[in-house]
């Protein structure tokens, strides 16, 4: 993965440069040593365009990887020293740091050292929407933006088999947990300090939302929408012009047509992009999003994609390391094709965050104490059942519950229902999603401006009753753009702003209230919508799975075989999402304990 890794005590700097090889993926990557006293040893690895900039004085140095938008680079640069300064000091200026926190829109992490104490920090953006890992046991310190520096370089004792058991369930970790014992994330709007004199390593989060008291209930929908539009097109504005062309990732979808007609309603640069597959992307997607396109007359490009192979099954291993599934290693086939069509300089735009910001994230049925609230969770997110988890890692299900139980009682929120918002937002969006959107960067600078701090903020203080039902998401399409709001939502099949939409919507919140009634009605709305596409699990990726369980001896050491094996008998009665979510685990598994690992050696074979 790209980004910034450091490590204390310092190495050689022949040795440092060295254990930075394998984070070289591709011939673009480089690796560099940026910055090494008697304490630290840090480096970067990326290609070229990637954003990142060093700052320094005669006191203090400054890494920041991504981009803060907004501001000029001089200005930036003086800010950098200036937030450093903070971040280093020994009295602890939190007040300071988490004002400038919330008034900075931005994705970034930021490395900061003291050049007279040798004292490190590091800051990220209150959403943490790089991911970051780090590792320390009393002597030693590492930290990188890719997991597998630390299951390379610190003494990690094996696989976490309750990060393992989080992830085939939910298909991620929950906190700061991972698949790997002593490796931790770096939570969001976090400082960490490590202080060389005194052997100390200090965490300090600095801000974390709490979704339980809206602040803007009182304010009516149509103002609410307004004001999250005059934000949206400033998060719009902020984003643009920073990379060599602007290019926005359209689909059908309501959250990708709304950063189009952000960019259109500015009157910003940019051009579209939509993946085409019979496999993999519905018809009906592709079809809207040329309307969108001929609707607001920017320049638009299909780009037609084909299953992945184990190559790029292979590559979302090695980079993310099981953080996300292999299902959608088709879209790198997407990203070539973007980055060969323009460069690795373009910024490449998602509508990732809007399904986030503006839906009504509260469950669908009263829920009256934390003990309902794990039972809804599981039965709304897993990939597999409870029980299957239970079975294959040899764990038992009151544990795993326990362990849901246990990371909600750290919310801030006291309702049950406000607590599943930050379920869905720092588990769901910050441990998975951002995970994936990370991959995007691979191969060049990827964005959202539903993610913009000042739009998010607001958007998470609109009440409930206002977004359900898509009511505020219509009202801020209507108020941004009323063309985006006419044209058809590819999930009900009927324009945004029609009377038949607010119909469907209704019914679809209704039957969410009857998972069995939901799951029978669900194929026939995909059918008649169009949603359907020809992708279905295939004997030889079940066959790959065996050959990893047979070929990797670690797997019986983290899983139970026997009980896999039995899934993969099965595999027919299963969705097919549910033994992808398995083949990332046992894929992890295999590709650090193996000298070539079965994907490898499985580089052209195809995956439908």
């Amino acid at each position: 993965m790209v980004g910034i890794t450091g490590r204390t005590p310092a190495i050689d700097e022949q040795s440092f440069a060295n254990s930075l090889e394998p984070l070289v993926h591709t011939d673009r990557y480089e690796a560099d040593v940026v910055f090494e006293s008697a304490s630290h040893s840090i480096g970067t690895t990326a290609y070229p365009e990637y954003p990142i900039r060093i700052v320094e004085n005669d006191d203090r140095w400054v890494c920041l990887e991504g981009h803060i938008y907004g501001r000029d680079d001089e200005a930036l640069e003086r800010e950098l020293l200036t937030v450093g300064a903070h971040v280093l000091s020994a009295d602890g200026d939190d007040e300071f740091l988490t004002q400038w926190l919330l008034e900075t829109d931005g994705e970034f992490l930021l490395v900061a050292a003291d050049k007279e104490s040798d004292r490190l920090g590091l800051l990220n953006d209150p959403l943490a929407r790089l991911p970051t890992y780090y590792f320390h046991d009393g002597e030693t310190v590492l930290f990188s933006r890719e997991l597998r520096y630390l299951i390379n370089e610190a003494p990690i004792e094996g696989f976490d088999p309750m990060g393992i058991a989080q992830c085939l369930l939910f298909g991620y970790s929950l906190g700061d947990r991972m698949l790997v014992h002593g490796a931790n994330r770096l939570r969001p709007g976090t400082k960490l300090i490590v202080d060389p004199e005194r052997g100390a390593v200090t965490e300090t989060a600095l801000h974390r939302f709490d979704f339980g008291d809206p602040a803007f209930e009182d304010r009516s929908r149509t103002r609410n929408a307004a004001e999250l539009v005059d934000r949206f097109k400033q998060a719009c504005r902020q984003r643009s012009g920073y990379g060599t062309c602007d290019v926005i990732s359209l689909s059908g979808g309501l959250d990708s047509r709304s950063v189009l007609a952000g960019y259109h309603a500015e009157g910003l640069p940019m051009t579209a992009a939509t993946m085409v597959s019979d496999d993999f992307v519905p018809p009906s997607d592709v079809e809207i999003a040329q309307q969108l396109a001929d609707e607001f007359d920017v320049n638009w490009r299909r780009y037609e994609v084909g299953p992945p192979n184990g190559s790029d099954l292979d590559r979302i291993i090695k980079t993310k390391n099981g953080q996300i599934g292999l299902l959608t290693s088709f879209i790198l086939e997407f990203f070539r094709q973007l980055r060969e069509e323009y460069d690795a300089g373009l910024t490449y735009v998602t509508g990732d965050g809007g399904d986030k910001a503006l839906p009504d994230l509260t469950p669908a049925k009263p829920i009256s104490d934390d003990s309902e609230l794990v039972d809804y969770i599981i039965r709304e997110n897993s990939f597999l059942s409870l029980e299957q988890v239970a079975r294959i890692t040899g764990l038992s299900a009151e544990s795993i519950r326990r362990s849901v139980r246990d990371r909600l009682r750290m919310y801030p929120e006291t309702d049950p229902a406000s607590k599943y918002v930050h379920f869905l937002v720092y588990e769901r969006g910050v441990n998975f999603l951002f995970e994936g959107e990370d991959r995007n960067r691979f191969f060049f600078w990827s964005t959202t401006p539903f993610y913009s701090l000042e739009f998010f903020r607001y958007a998470m203080n609109c009440p409930a009753d206002q977004k359900a039902r898509y009511d505020l998401y219509r009202t801020f399409l209507e108020e941004l753009e009323p063309a985006a709001a006419d044209l058809t939502h590819p999930d009900y099949g009927v324009p945004v702003s029609s009377t038949r939409h607010e119909i469907a919507a209704f019914a679809d919140e209704l039957l969410s209230r009857y998972p069995w009634l939901f799951d029978a009605v669900r194929p026939v709305v995909k059918s008649l919508n169009s949603l359907e596409t020809e992708s279905q699990l295939q004997p030889d990726t079940v066959d790959c799975i065996r050959t990893q369980i047979e070929q990797c001896e670690a797997v019986d050491d983290v899983l139970v075989t026997d009980e896999l094996r039995r899934f993969l008998d099965s595999y027919p009665e299963h969705d097919r999402t549910s033994v992808y979510r398995l083949f990332a685990v046992t894929s992890v598994i295999d590709d650090i304990h193996s000298s070539q690992s079965v994907l490898e050696s499985r580089c052209d074979a195809v995956f439908s």
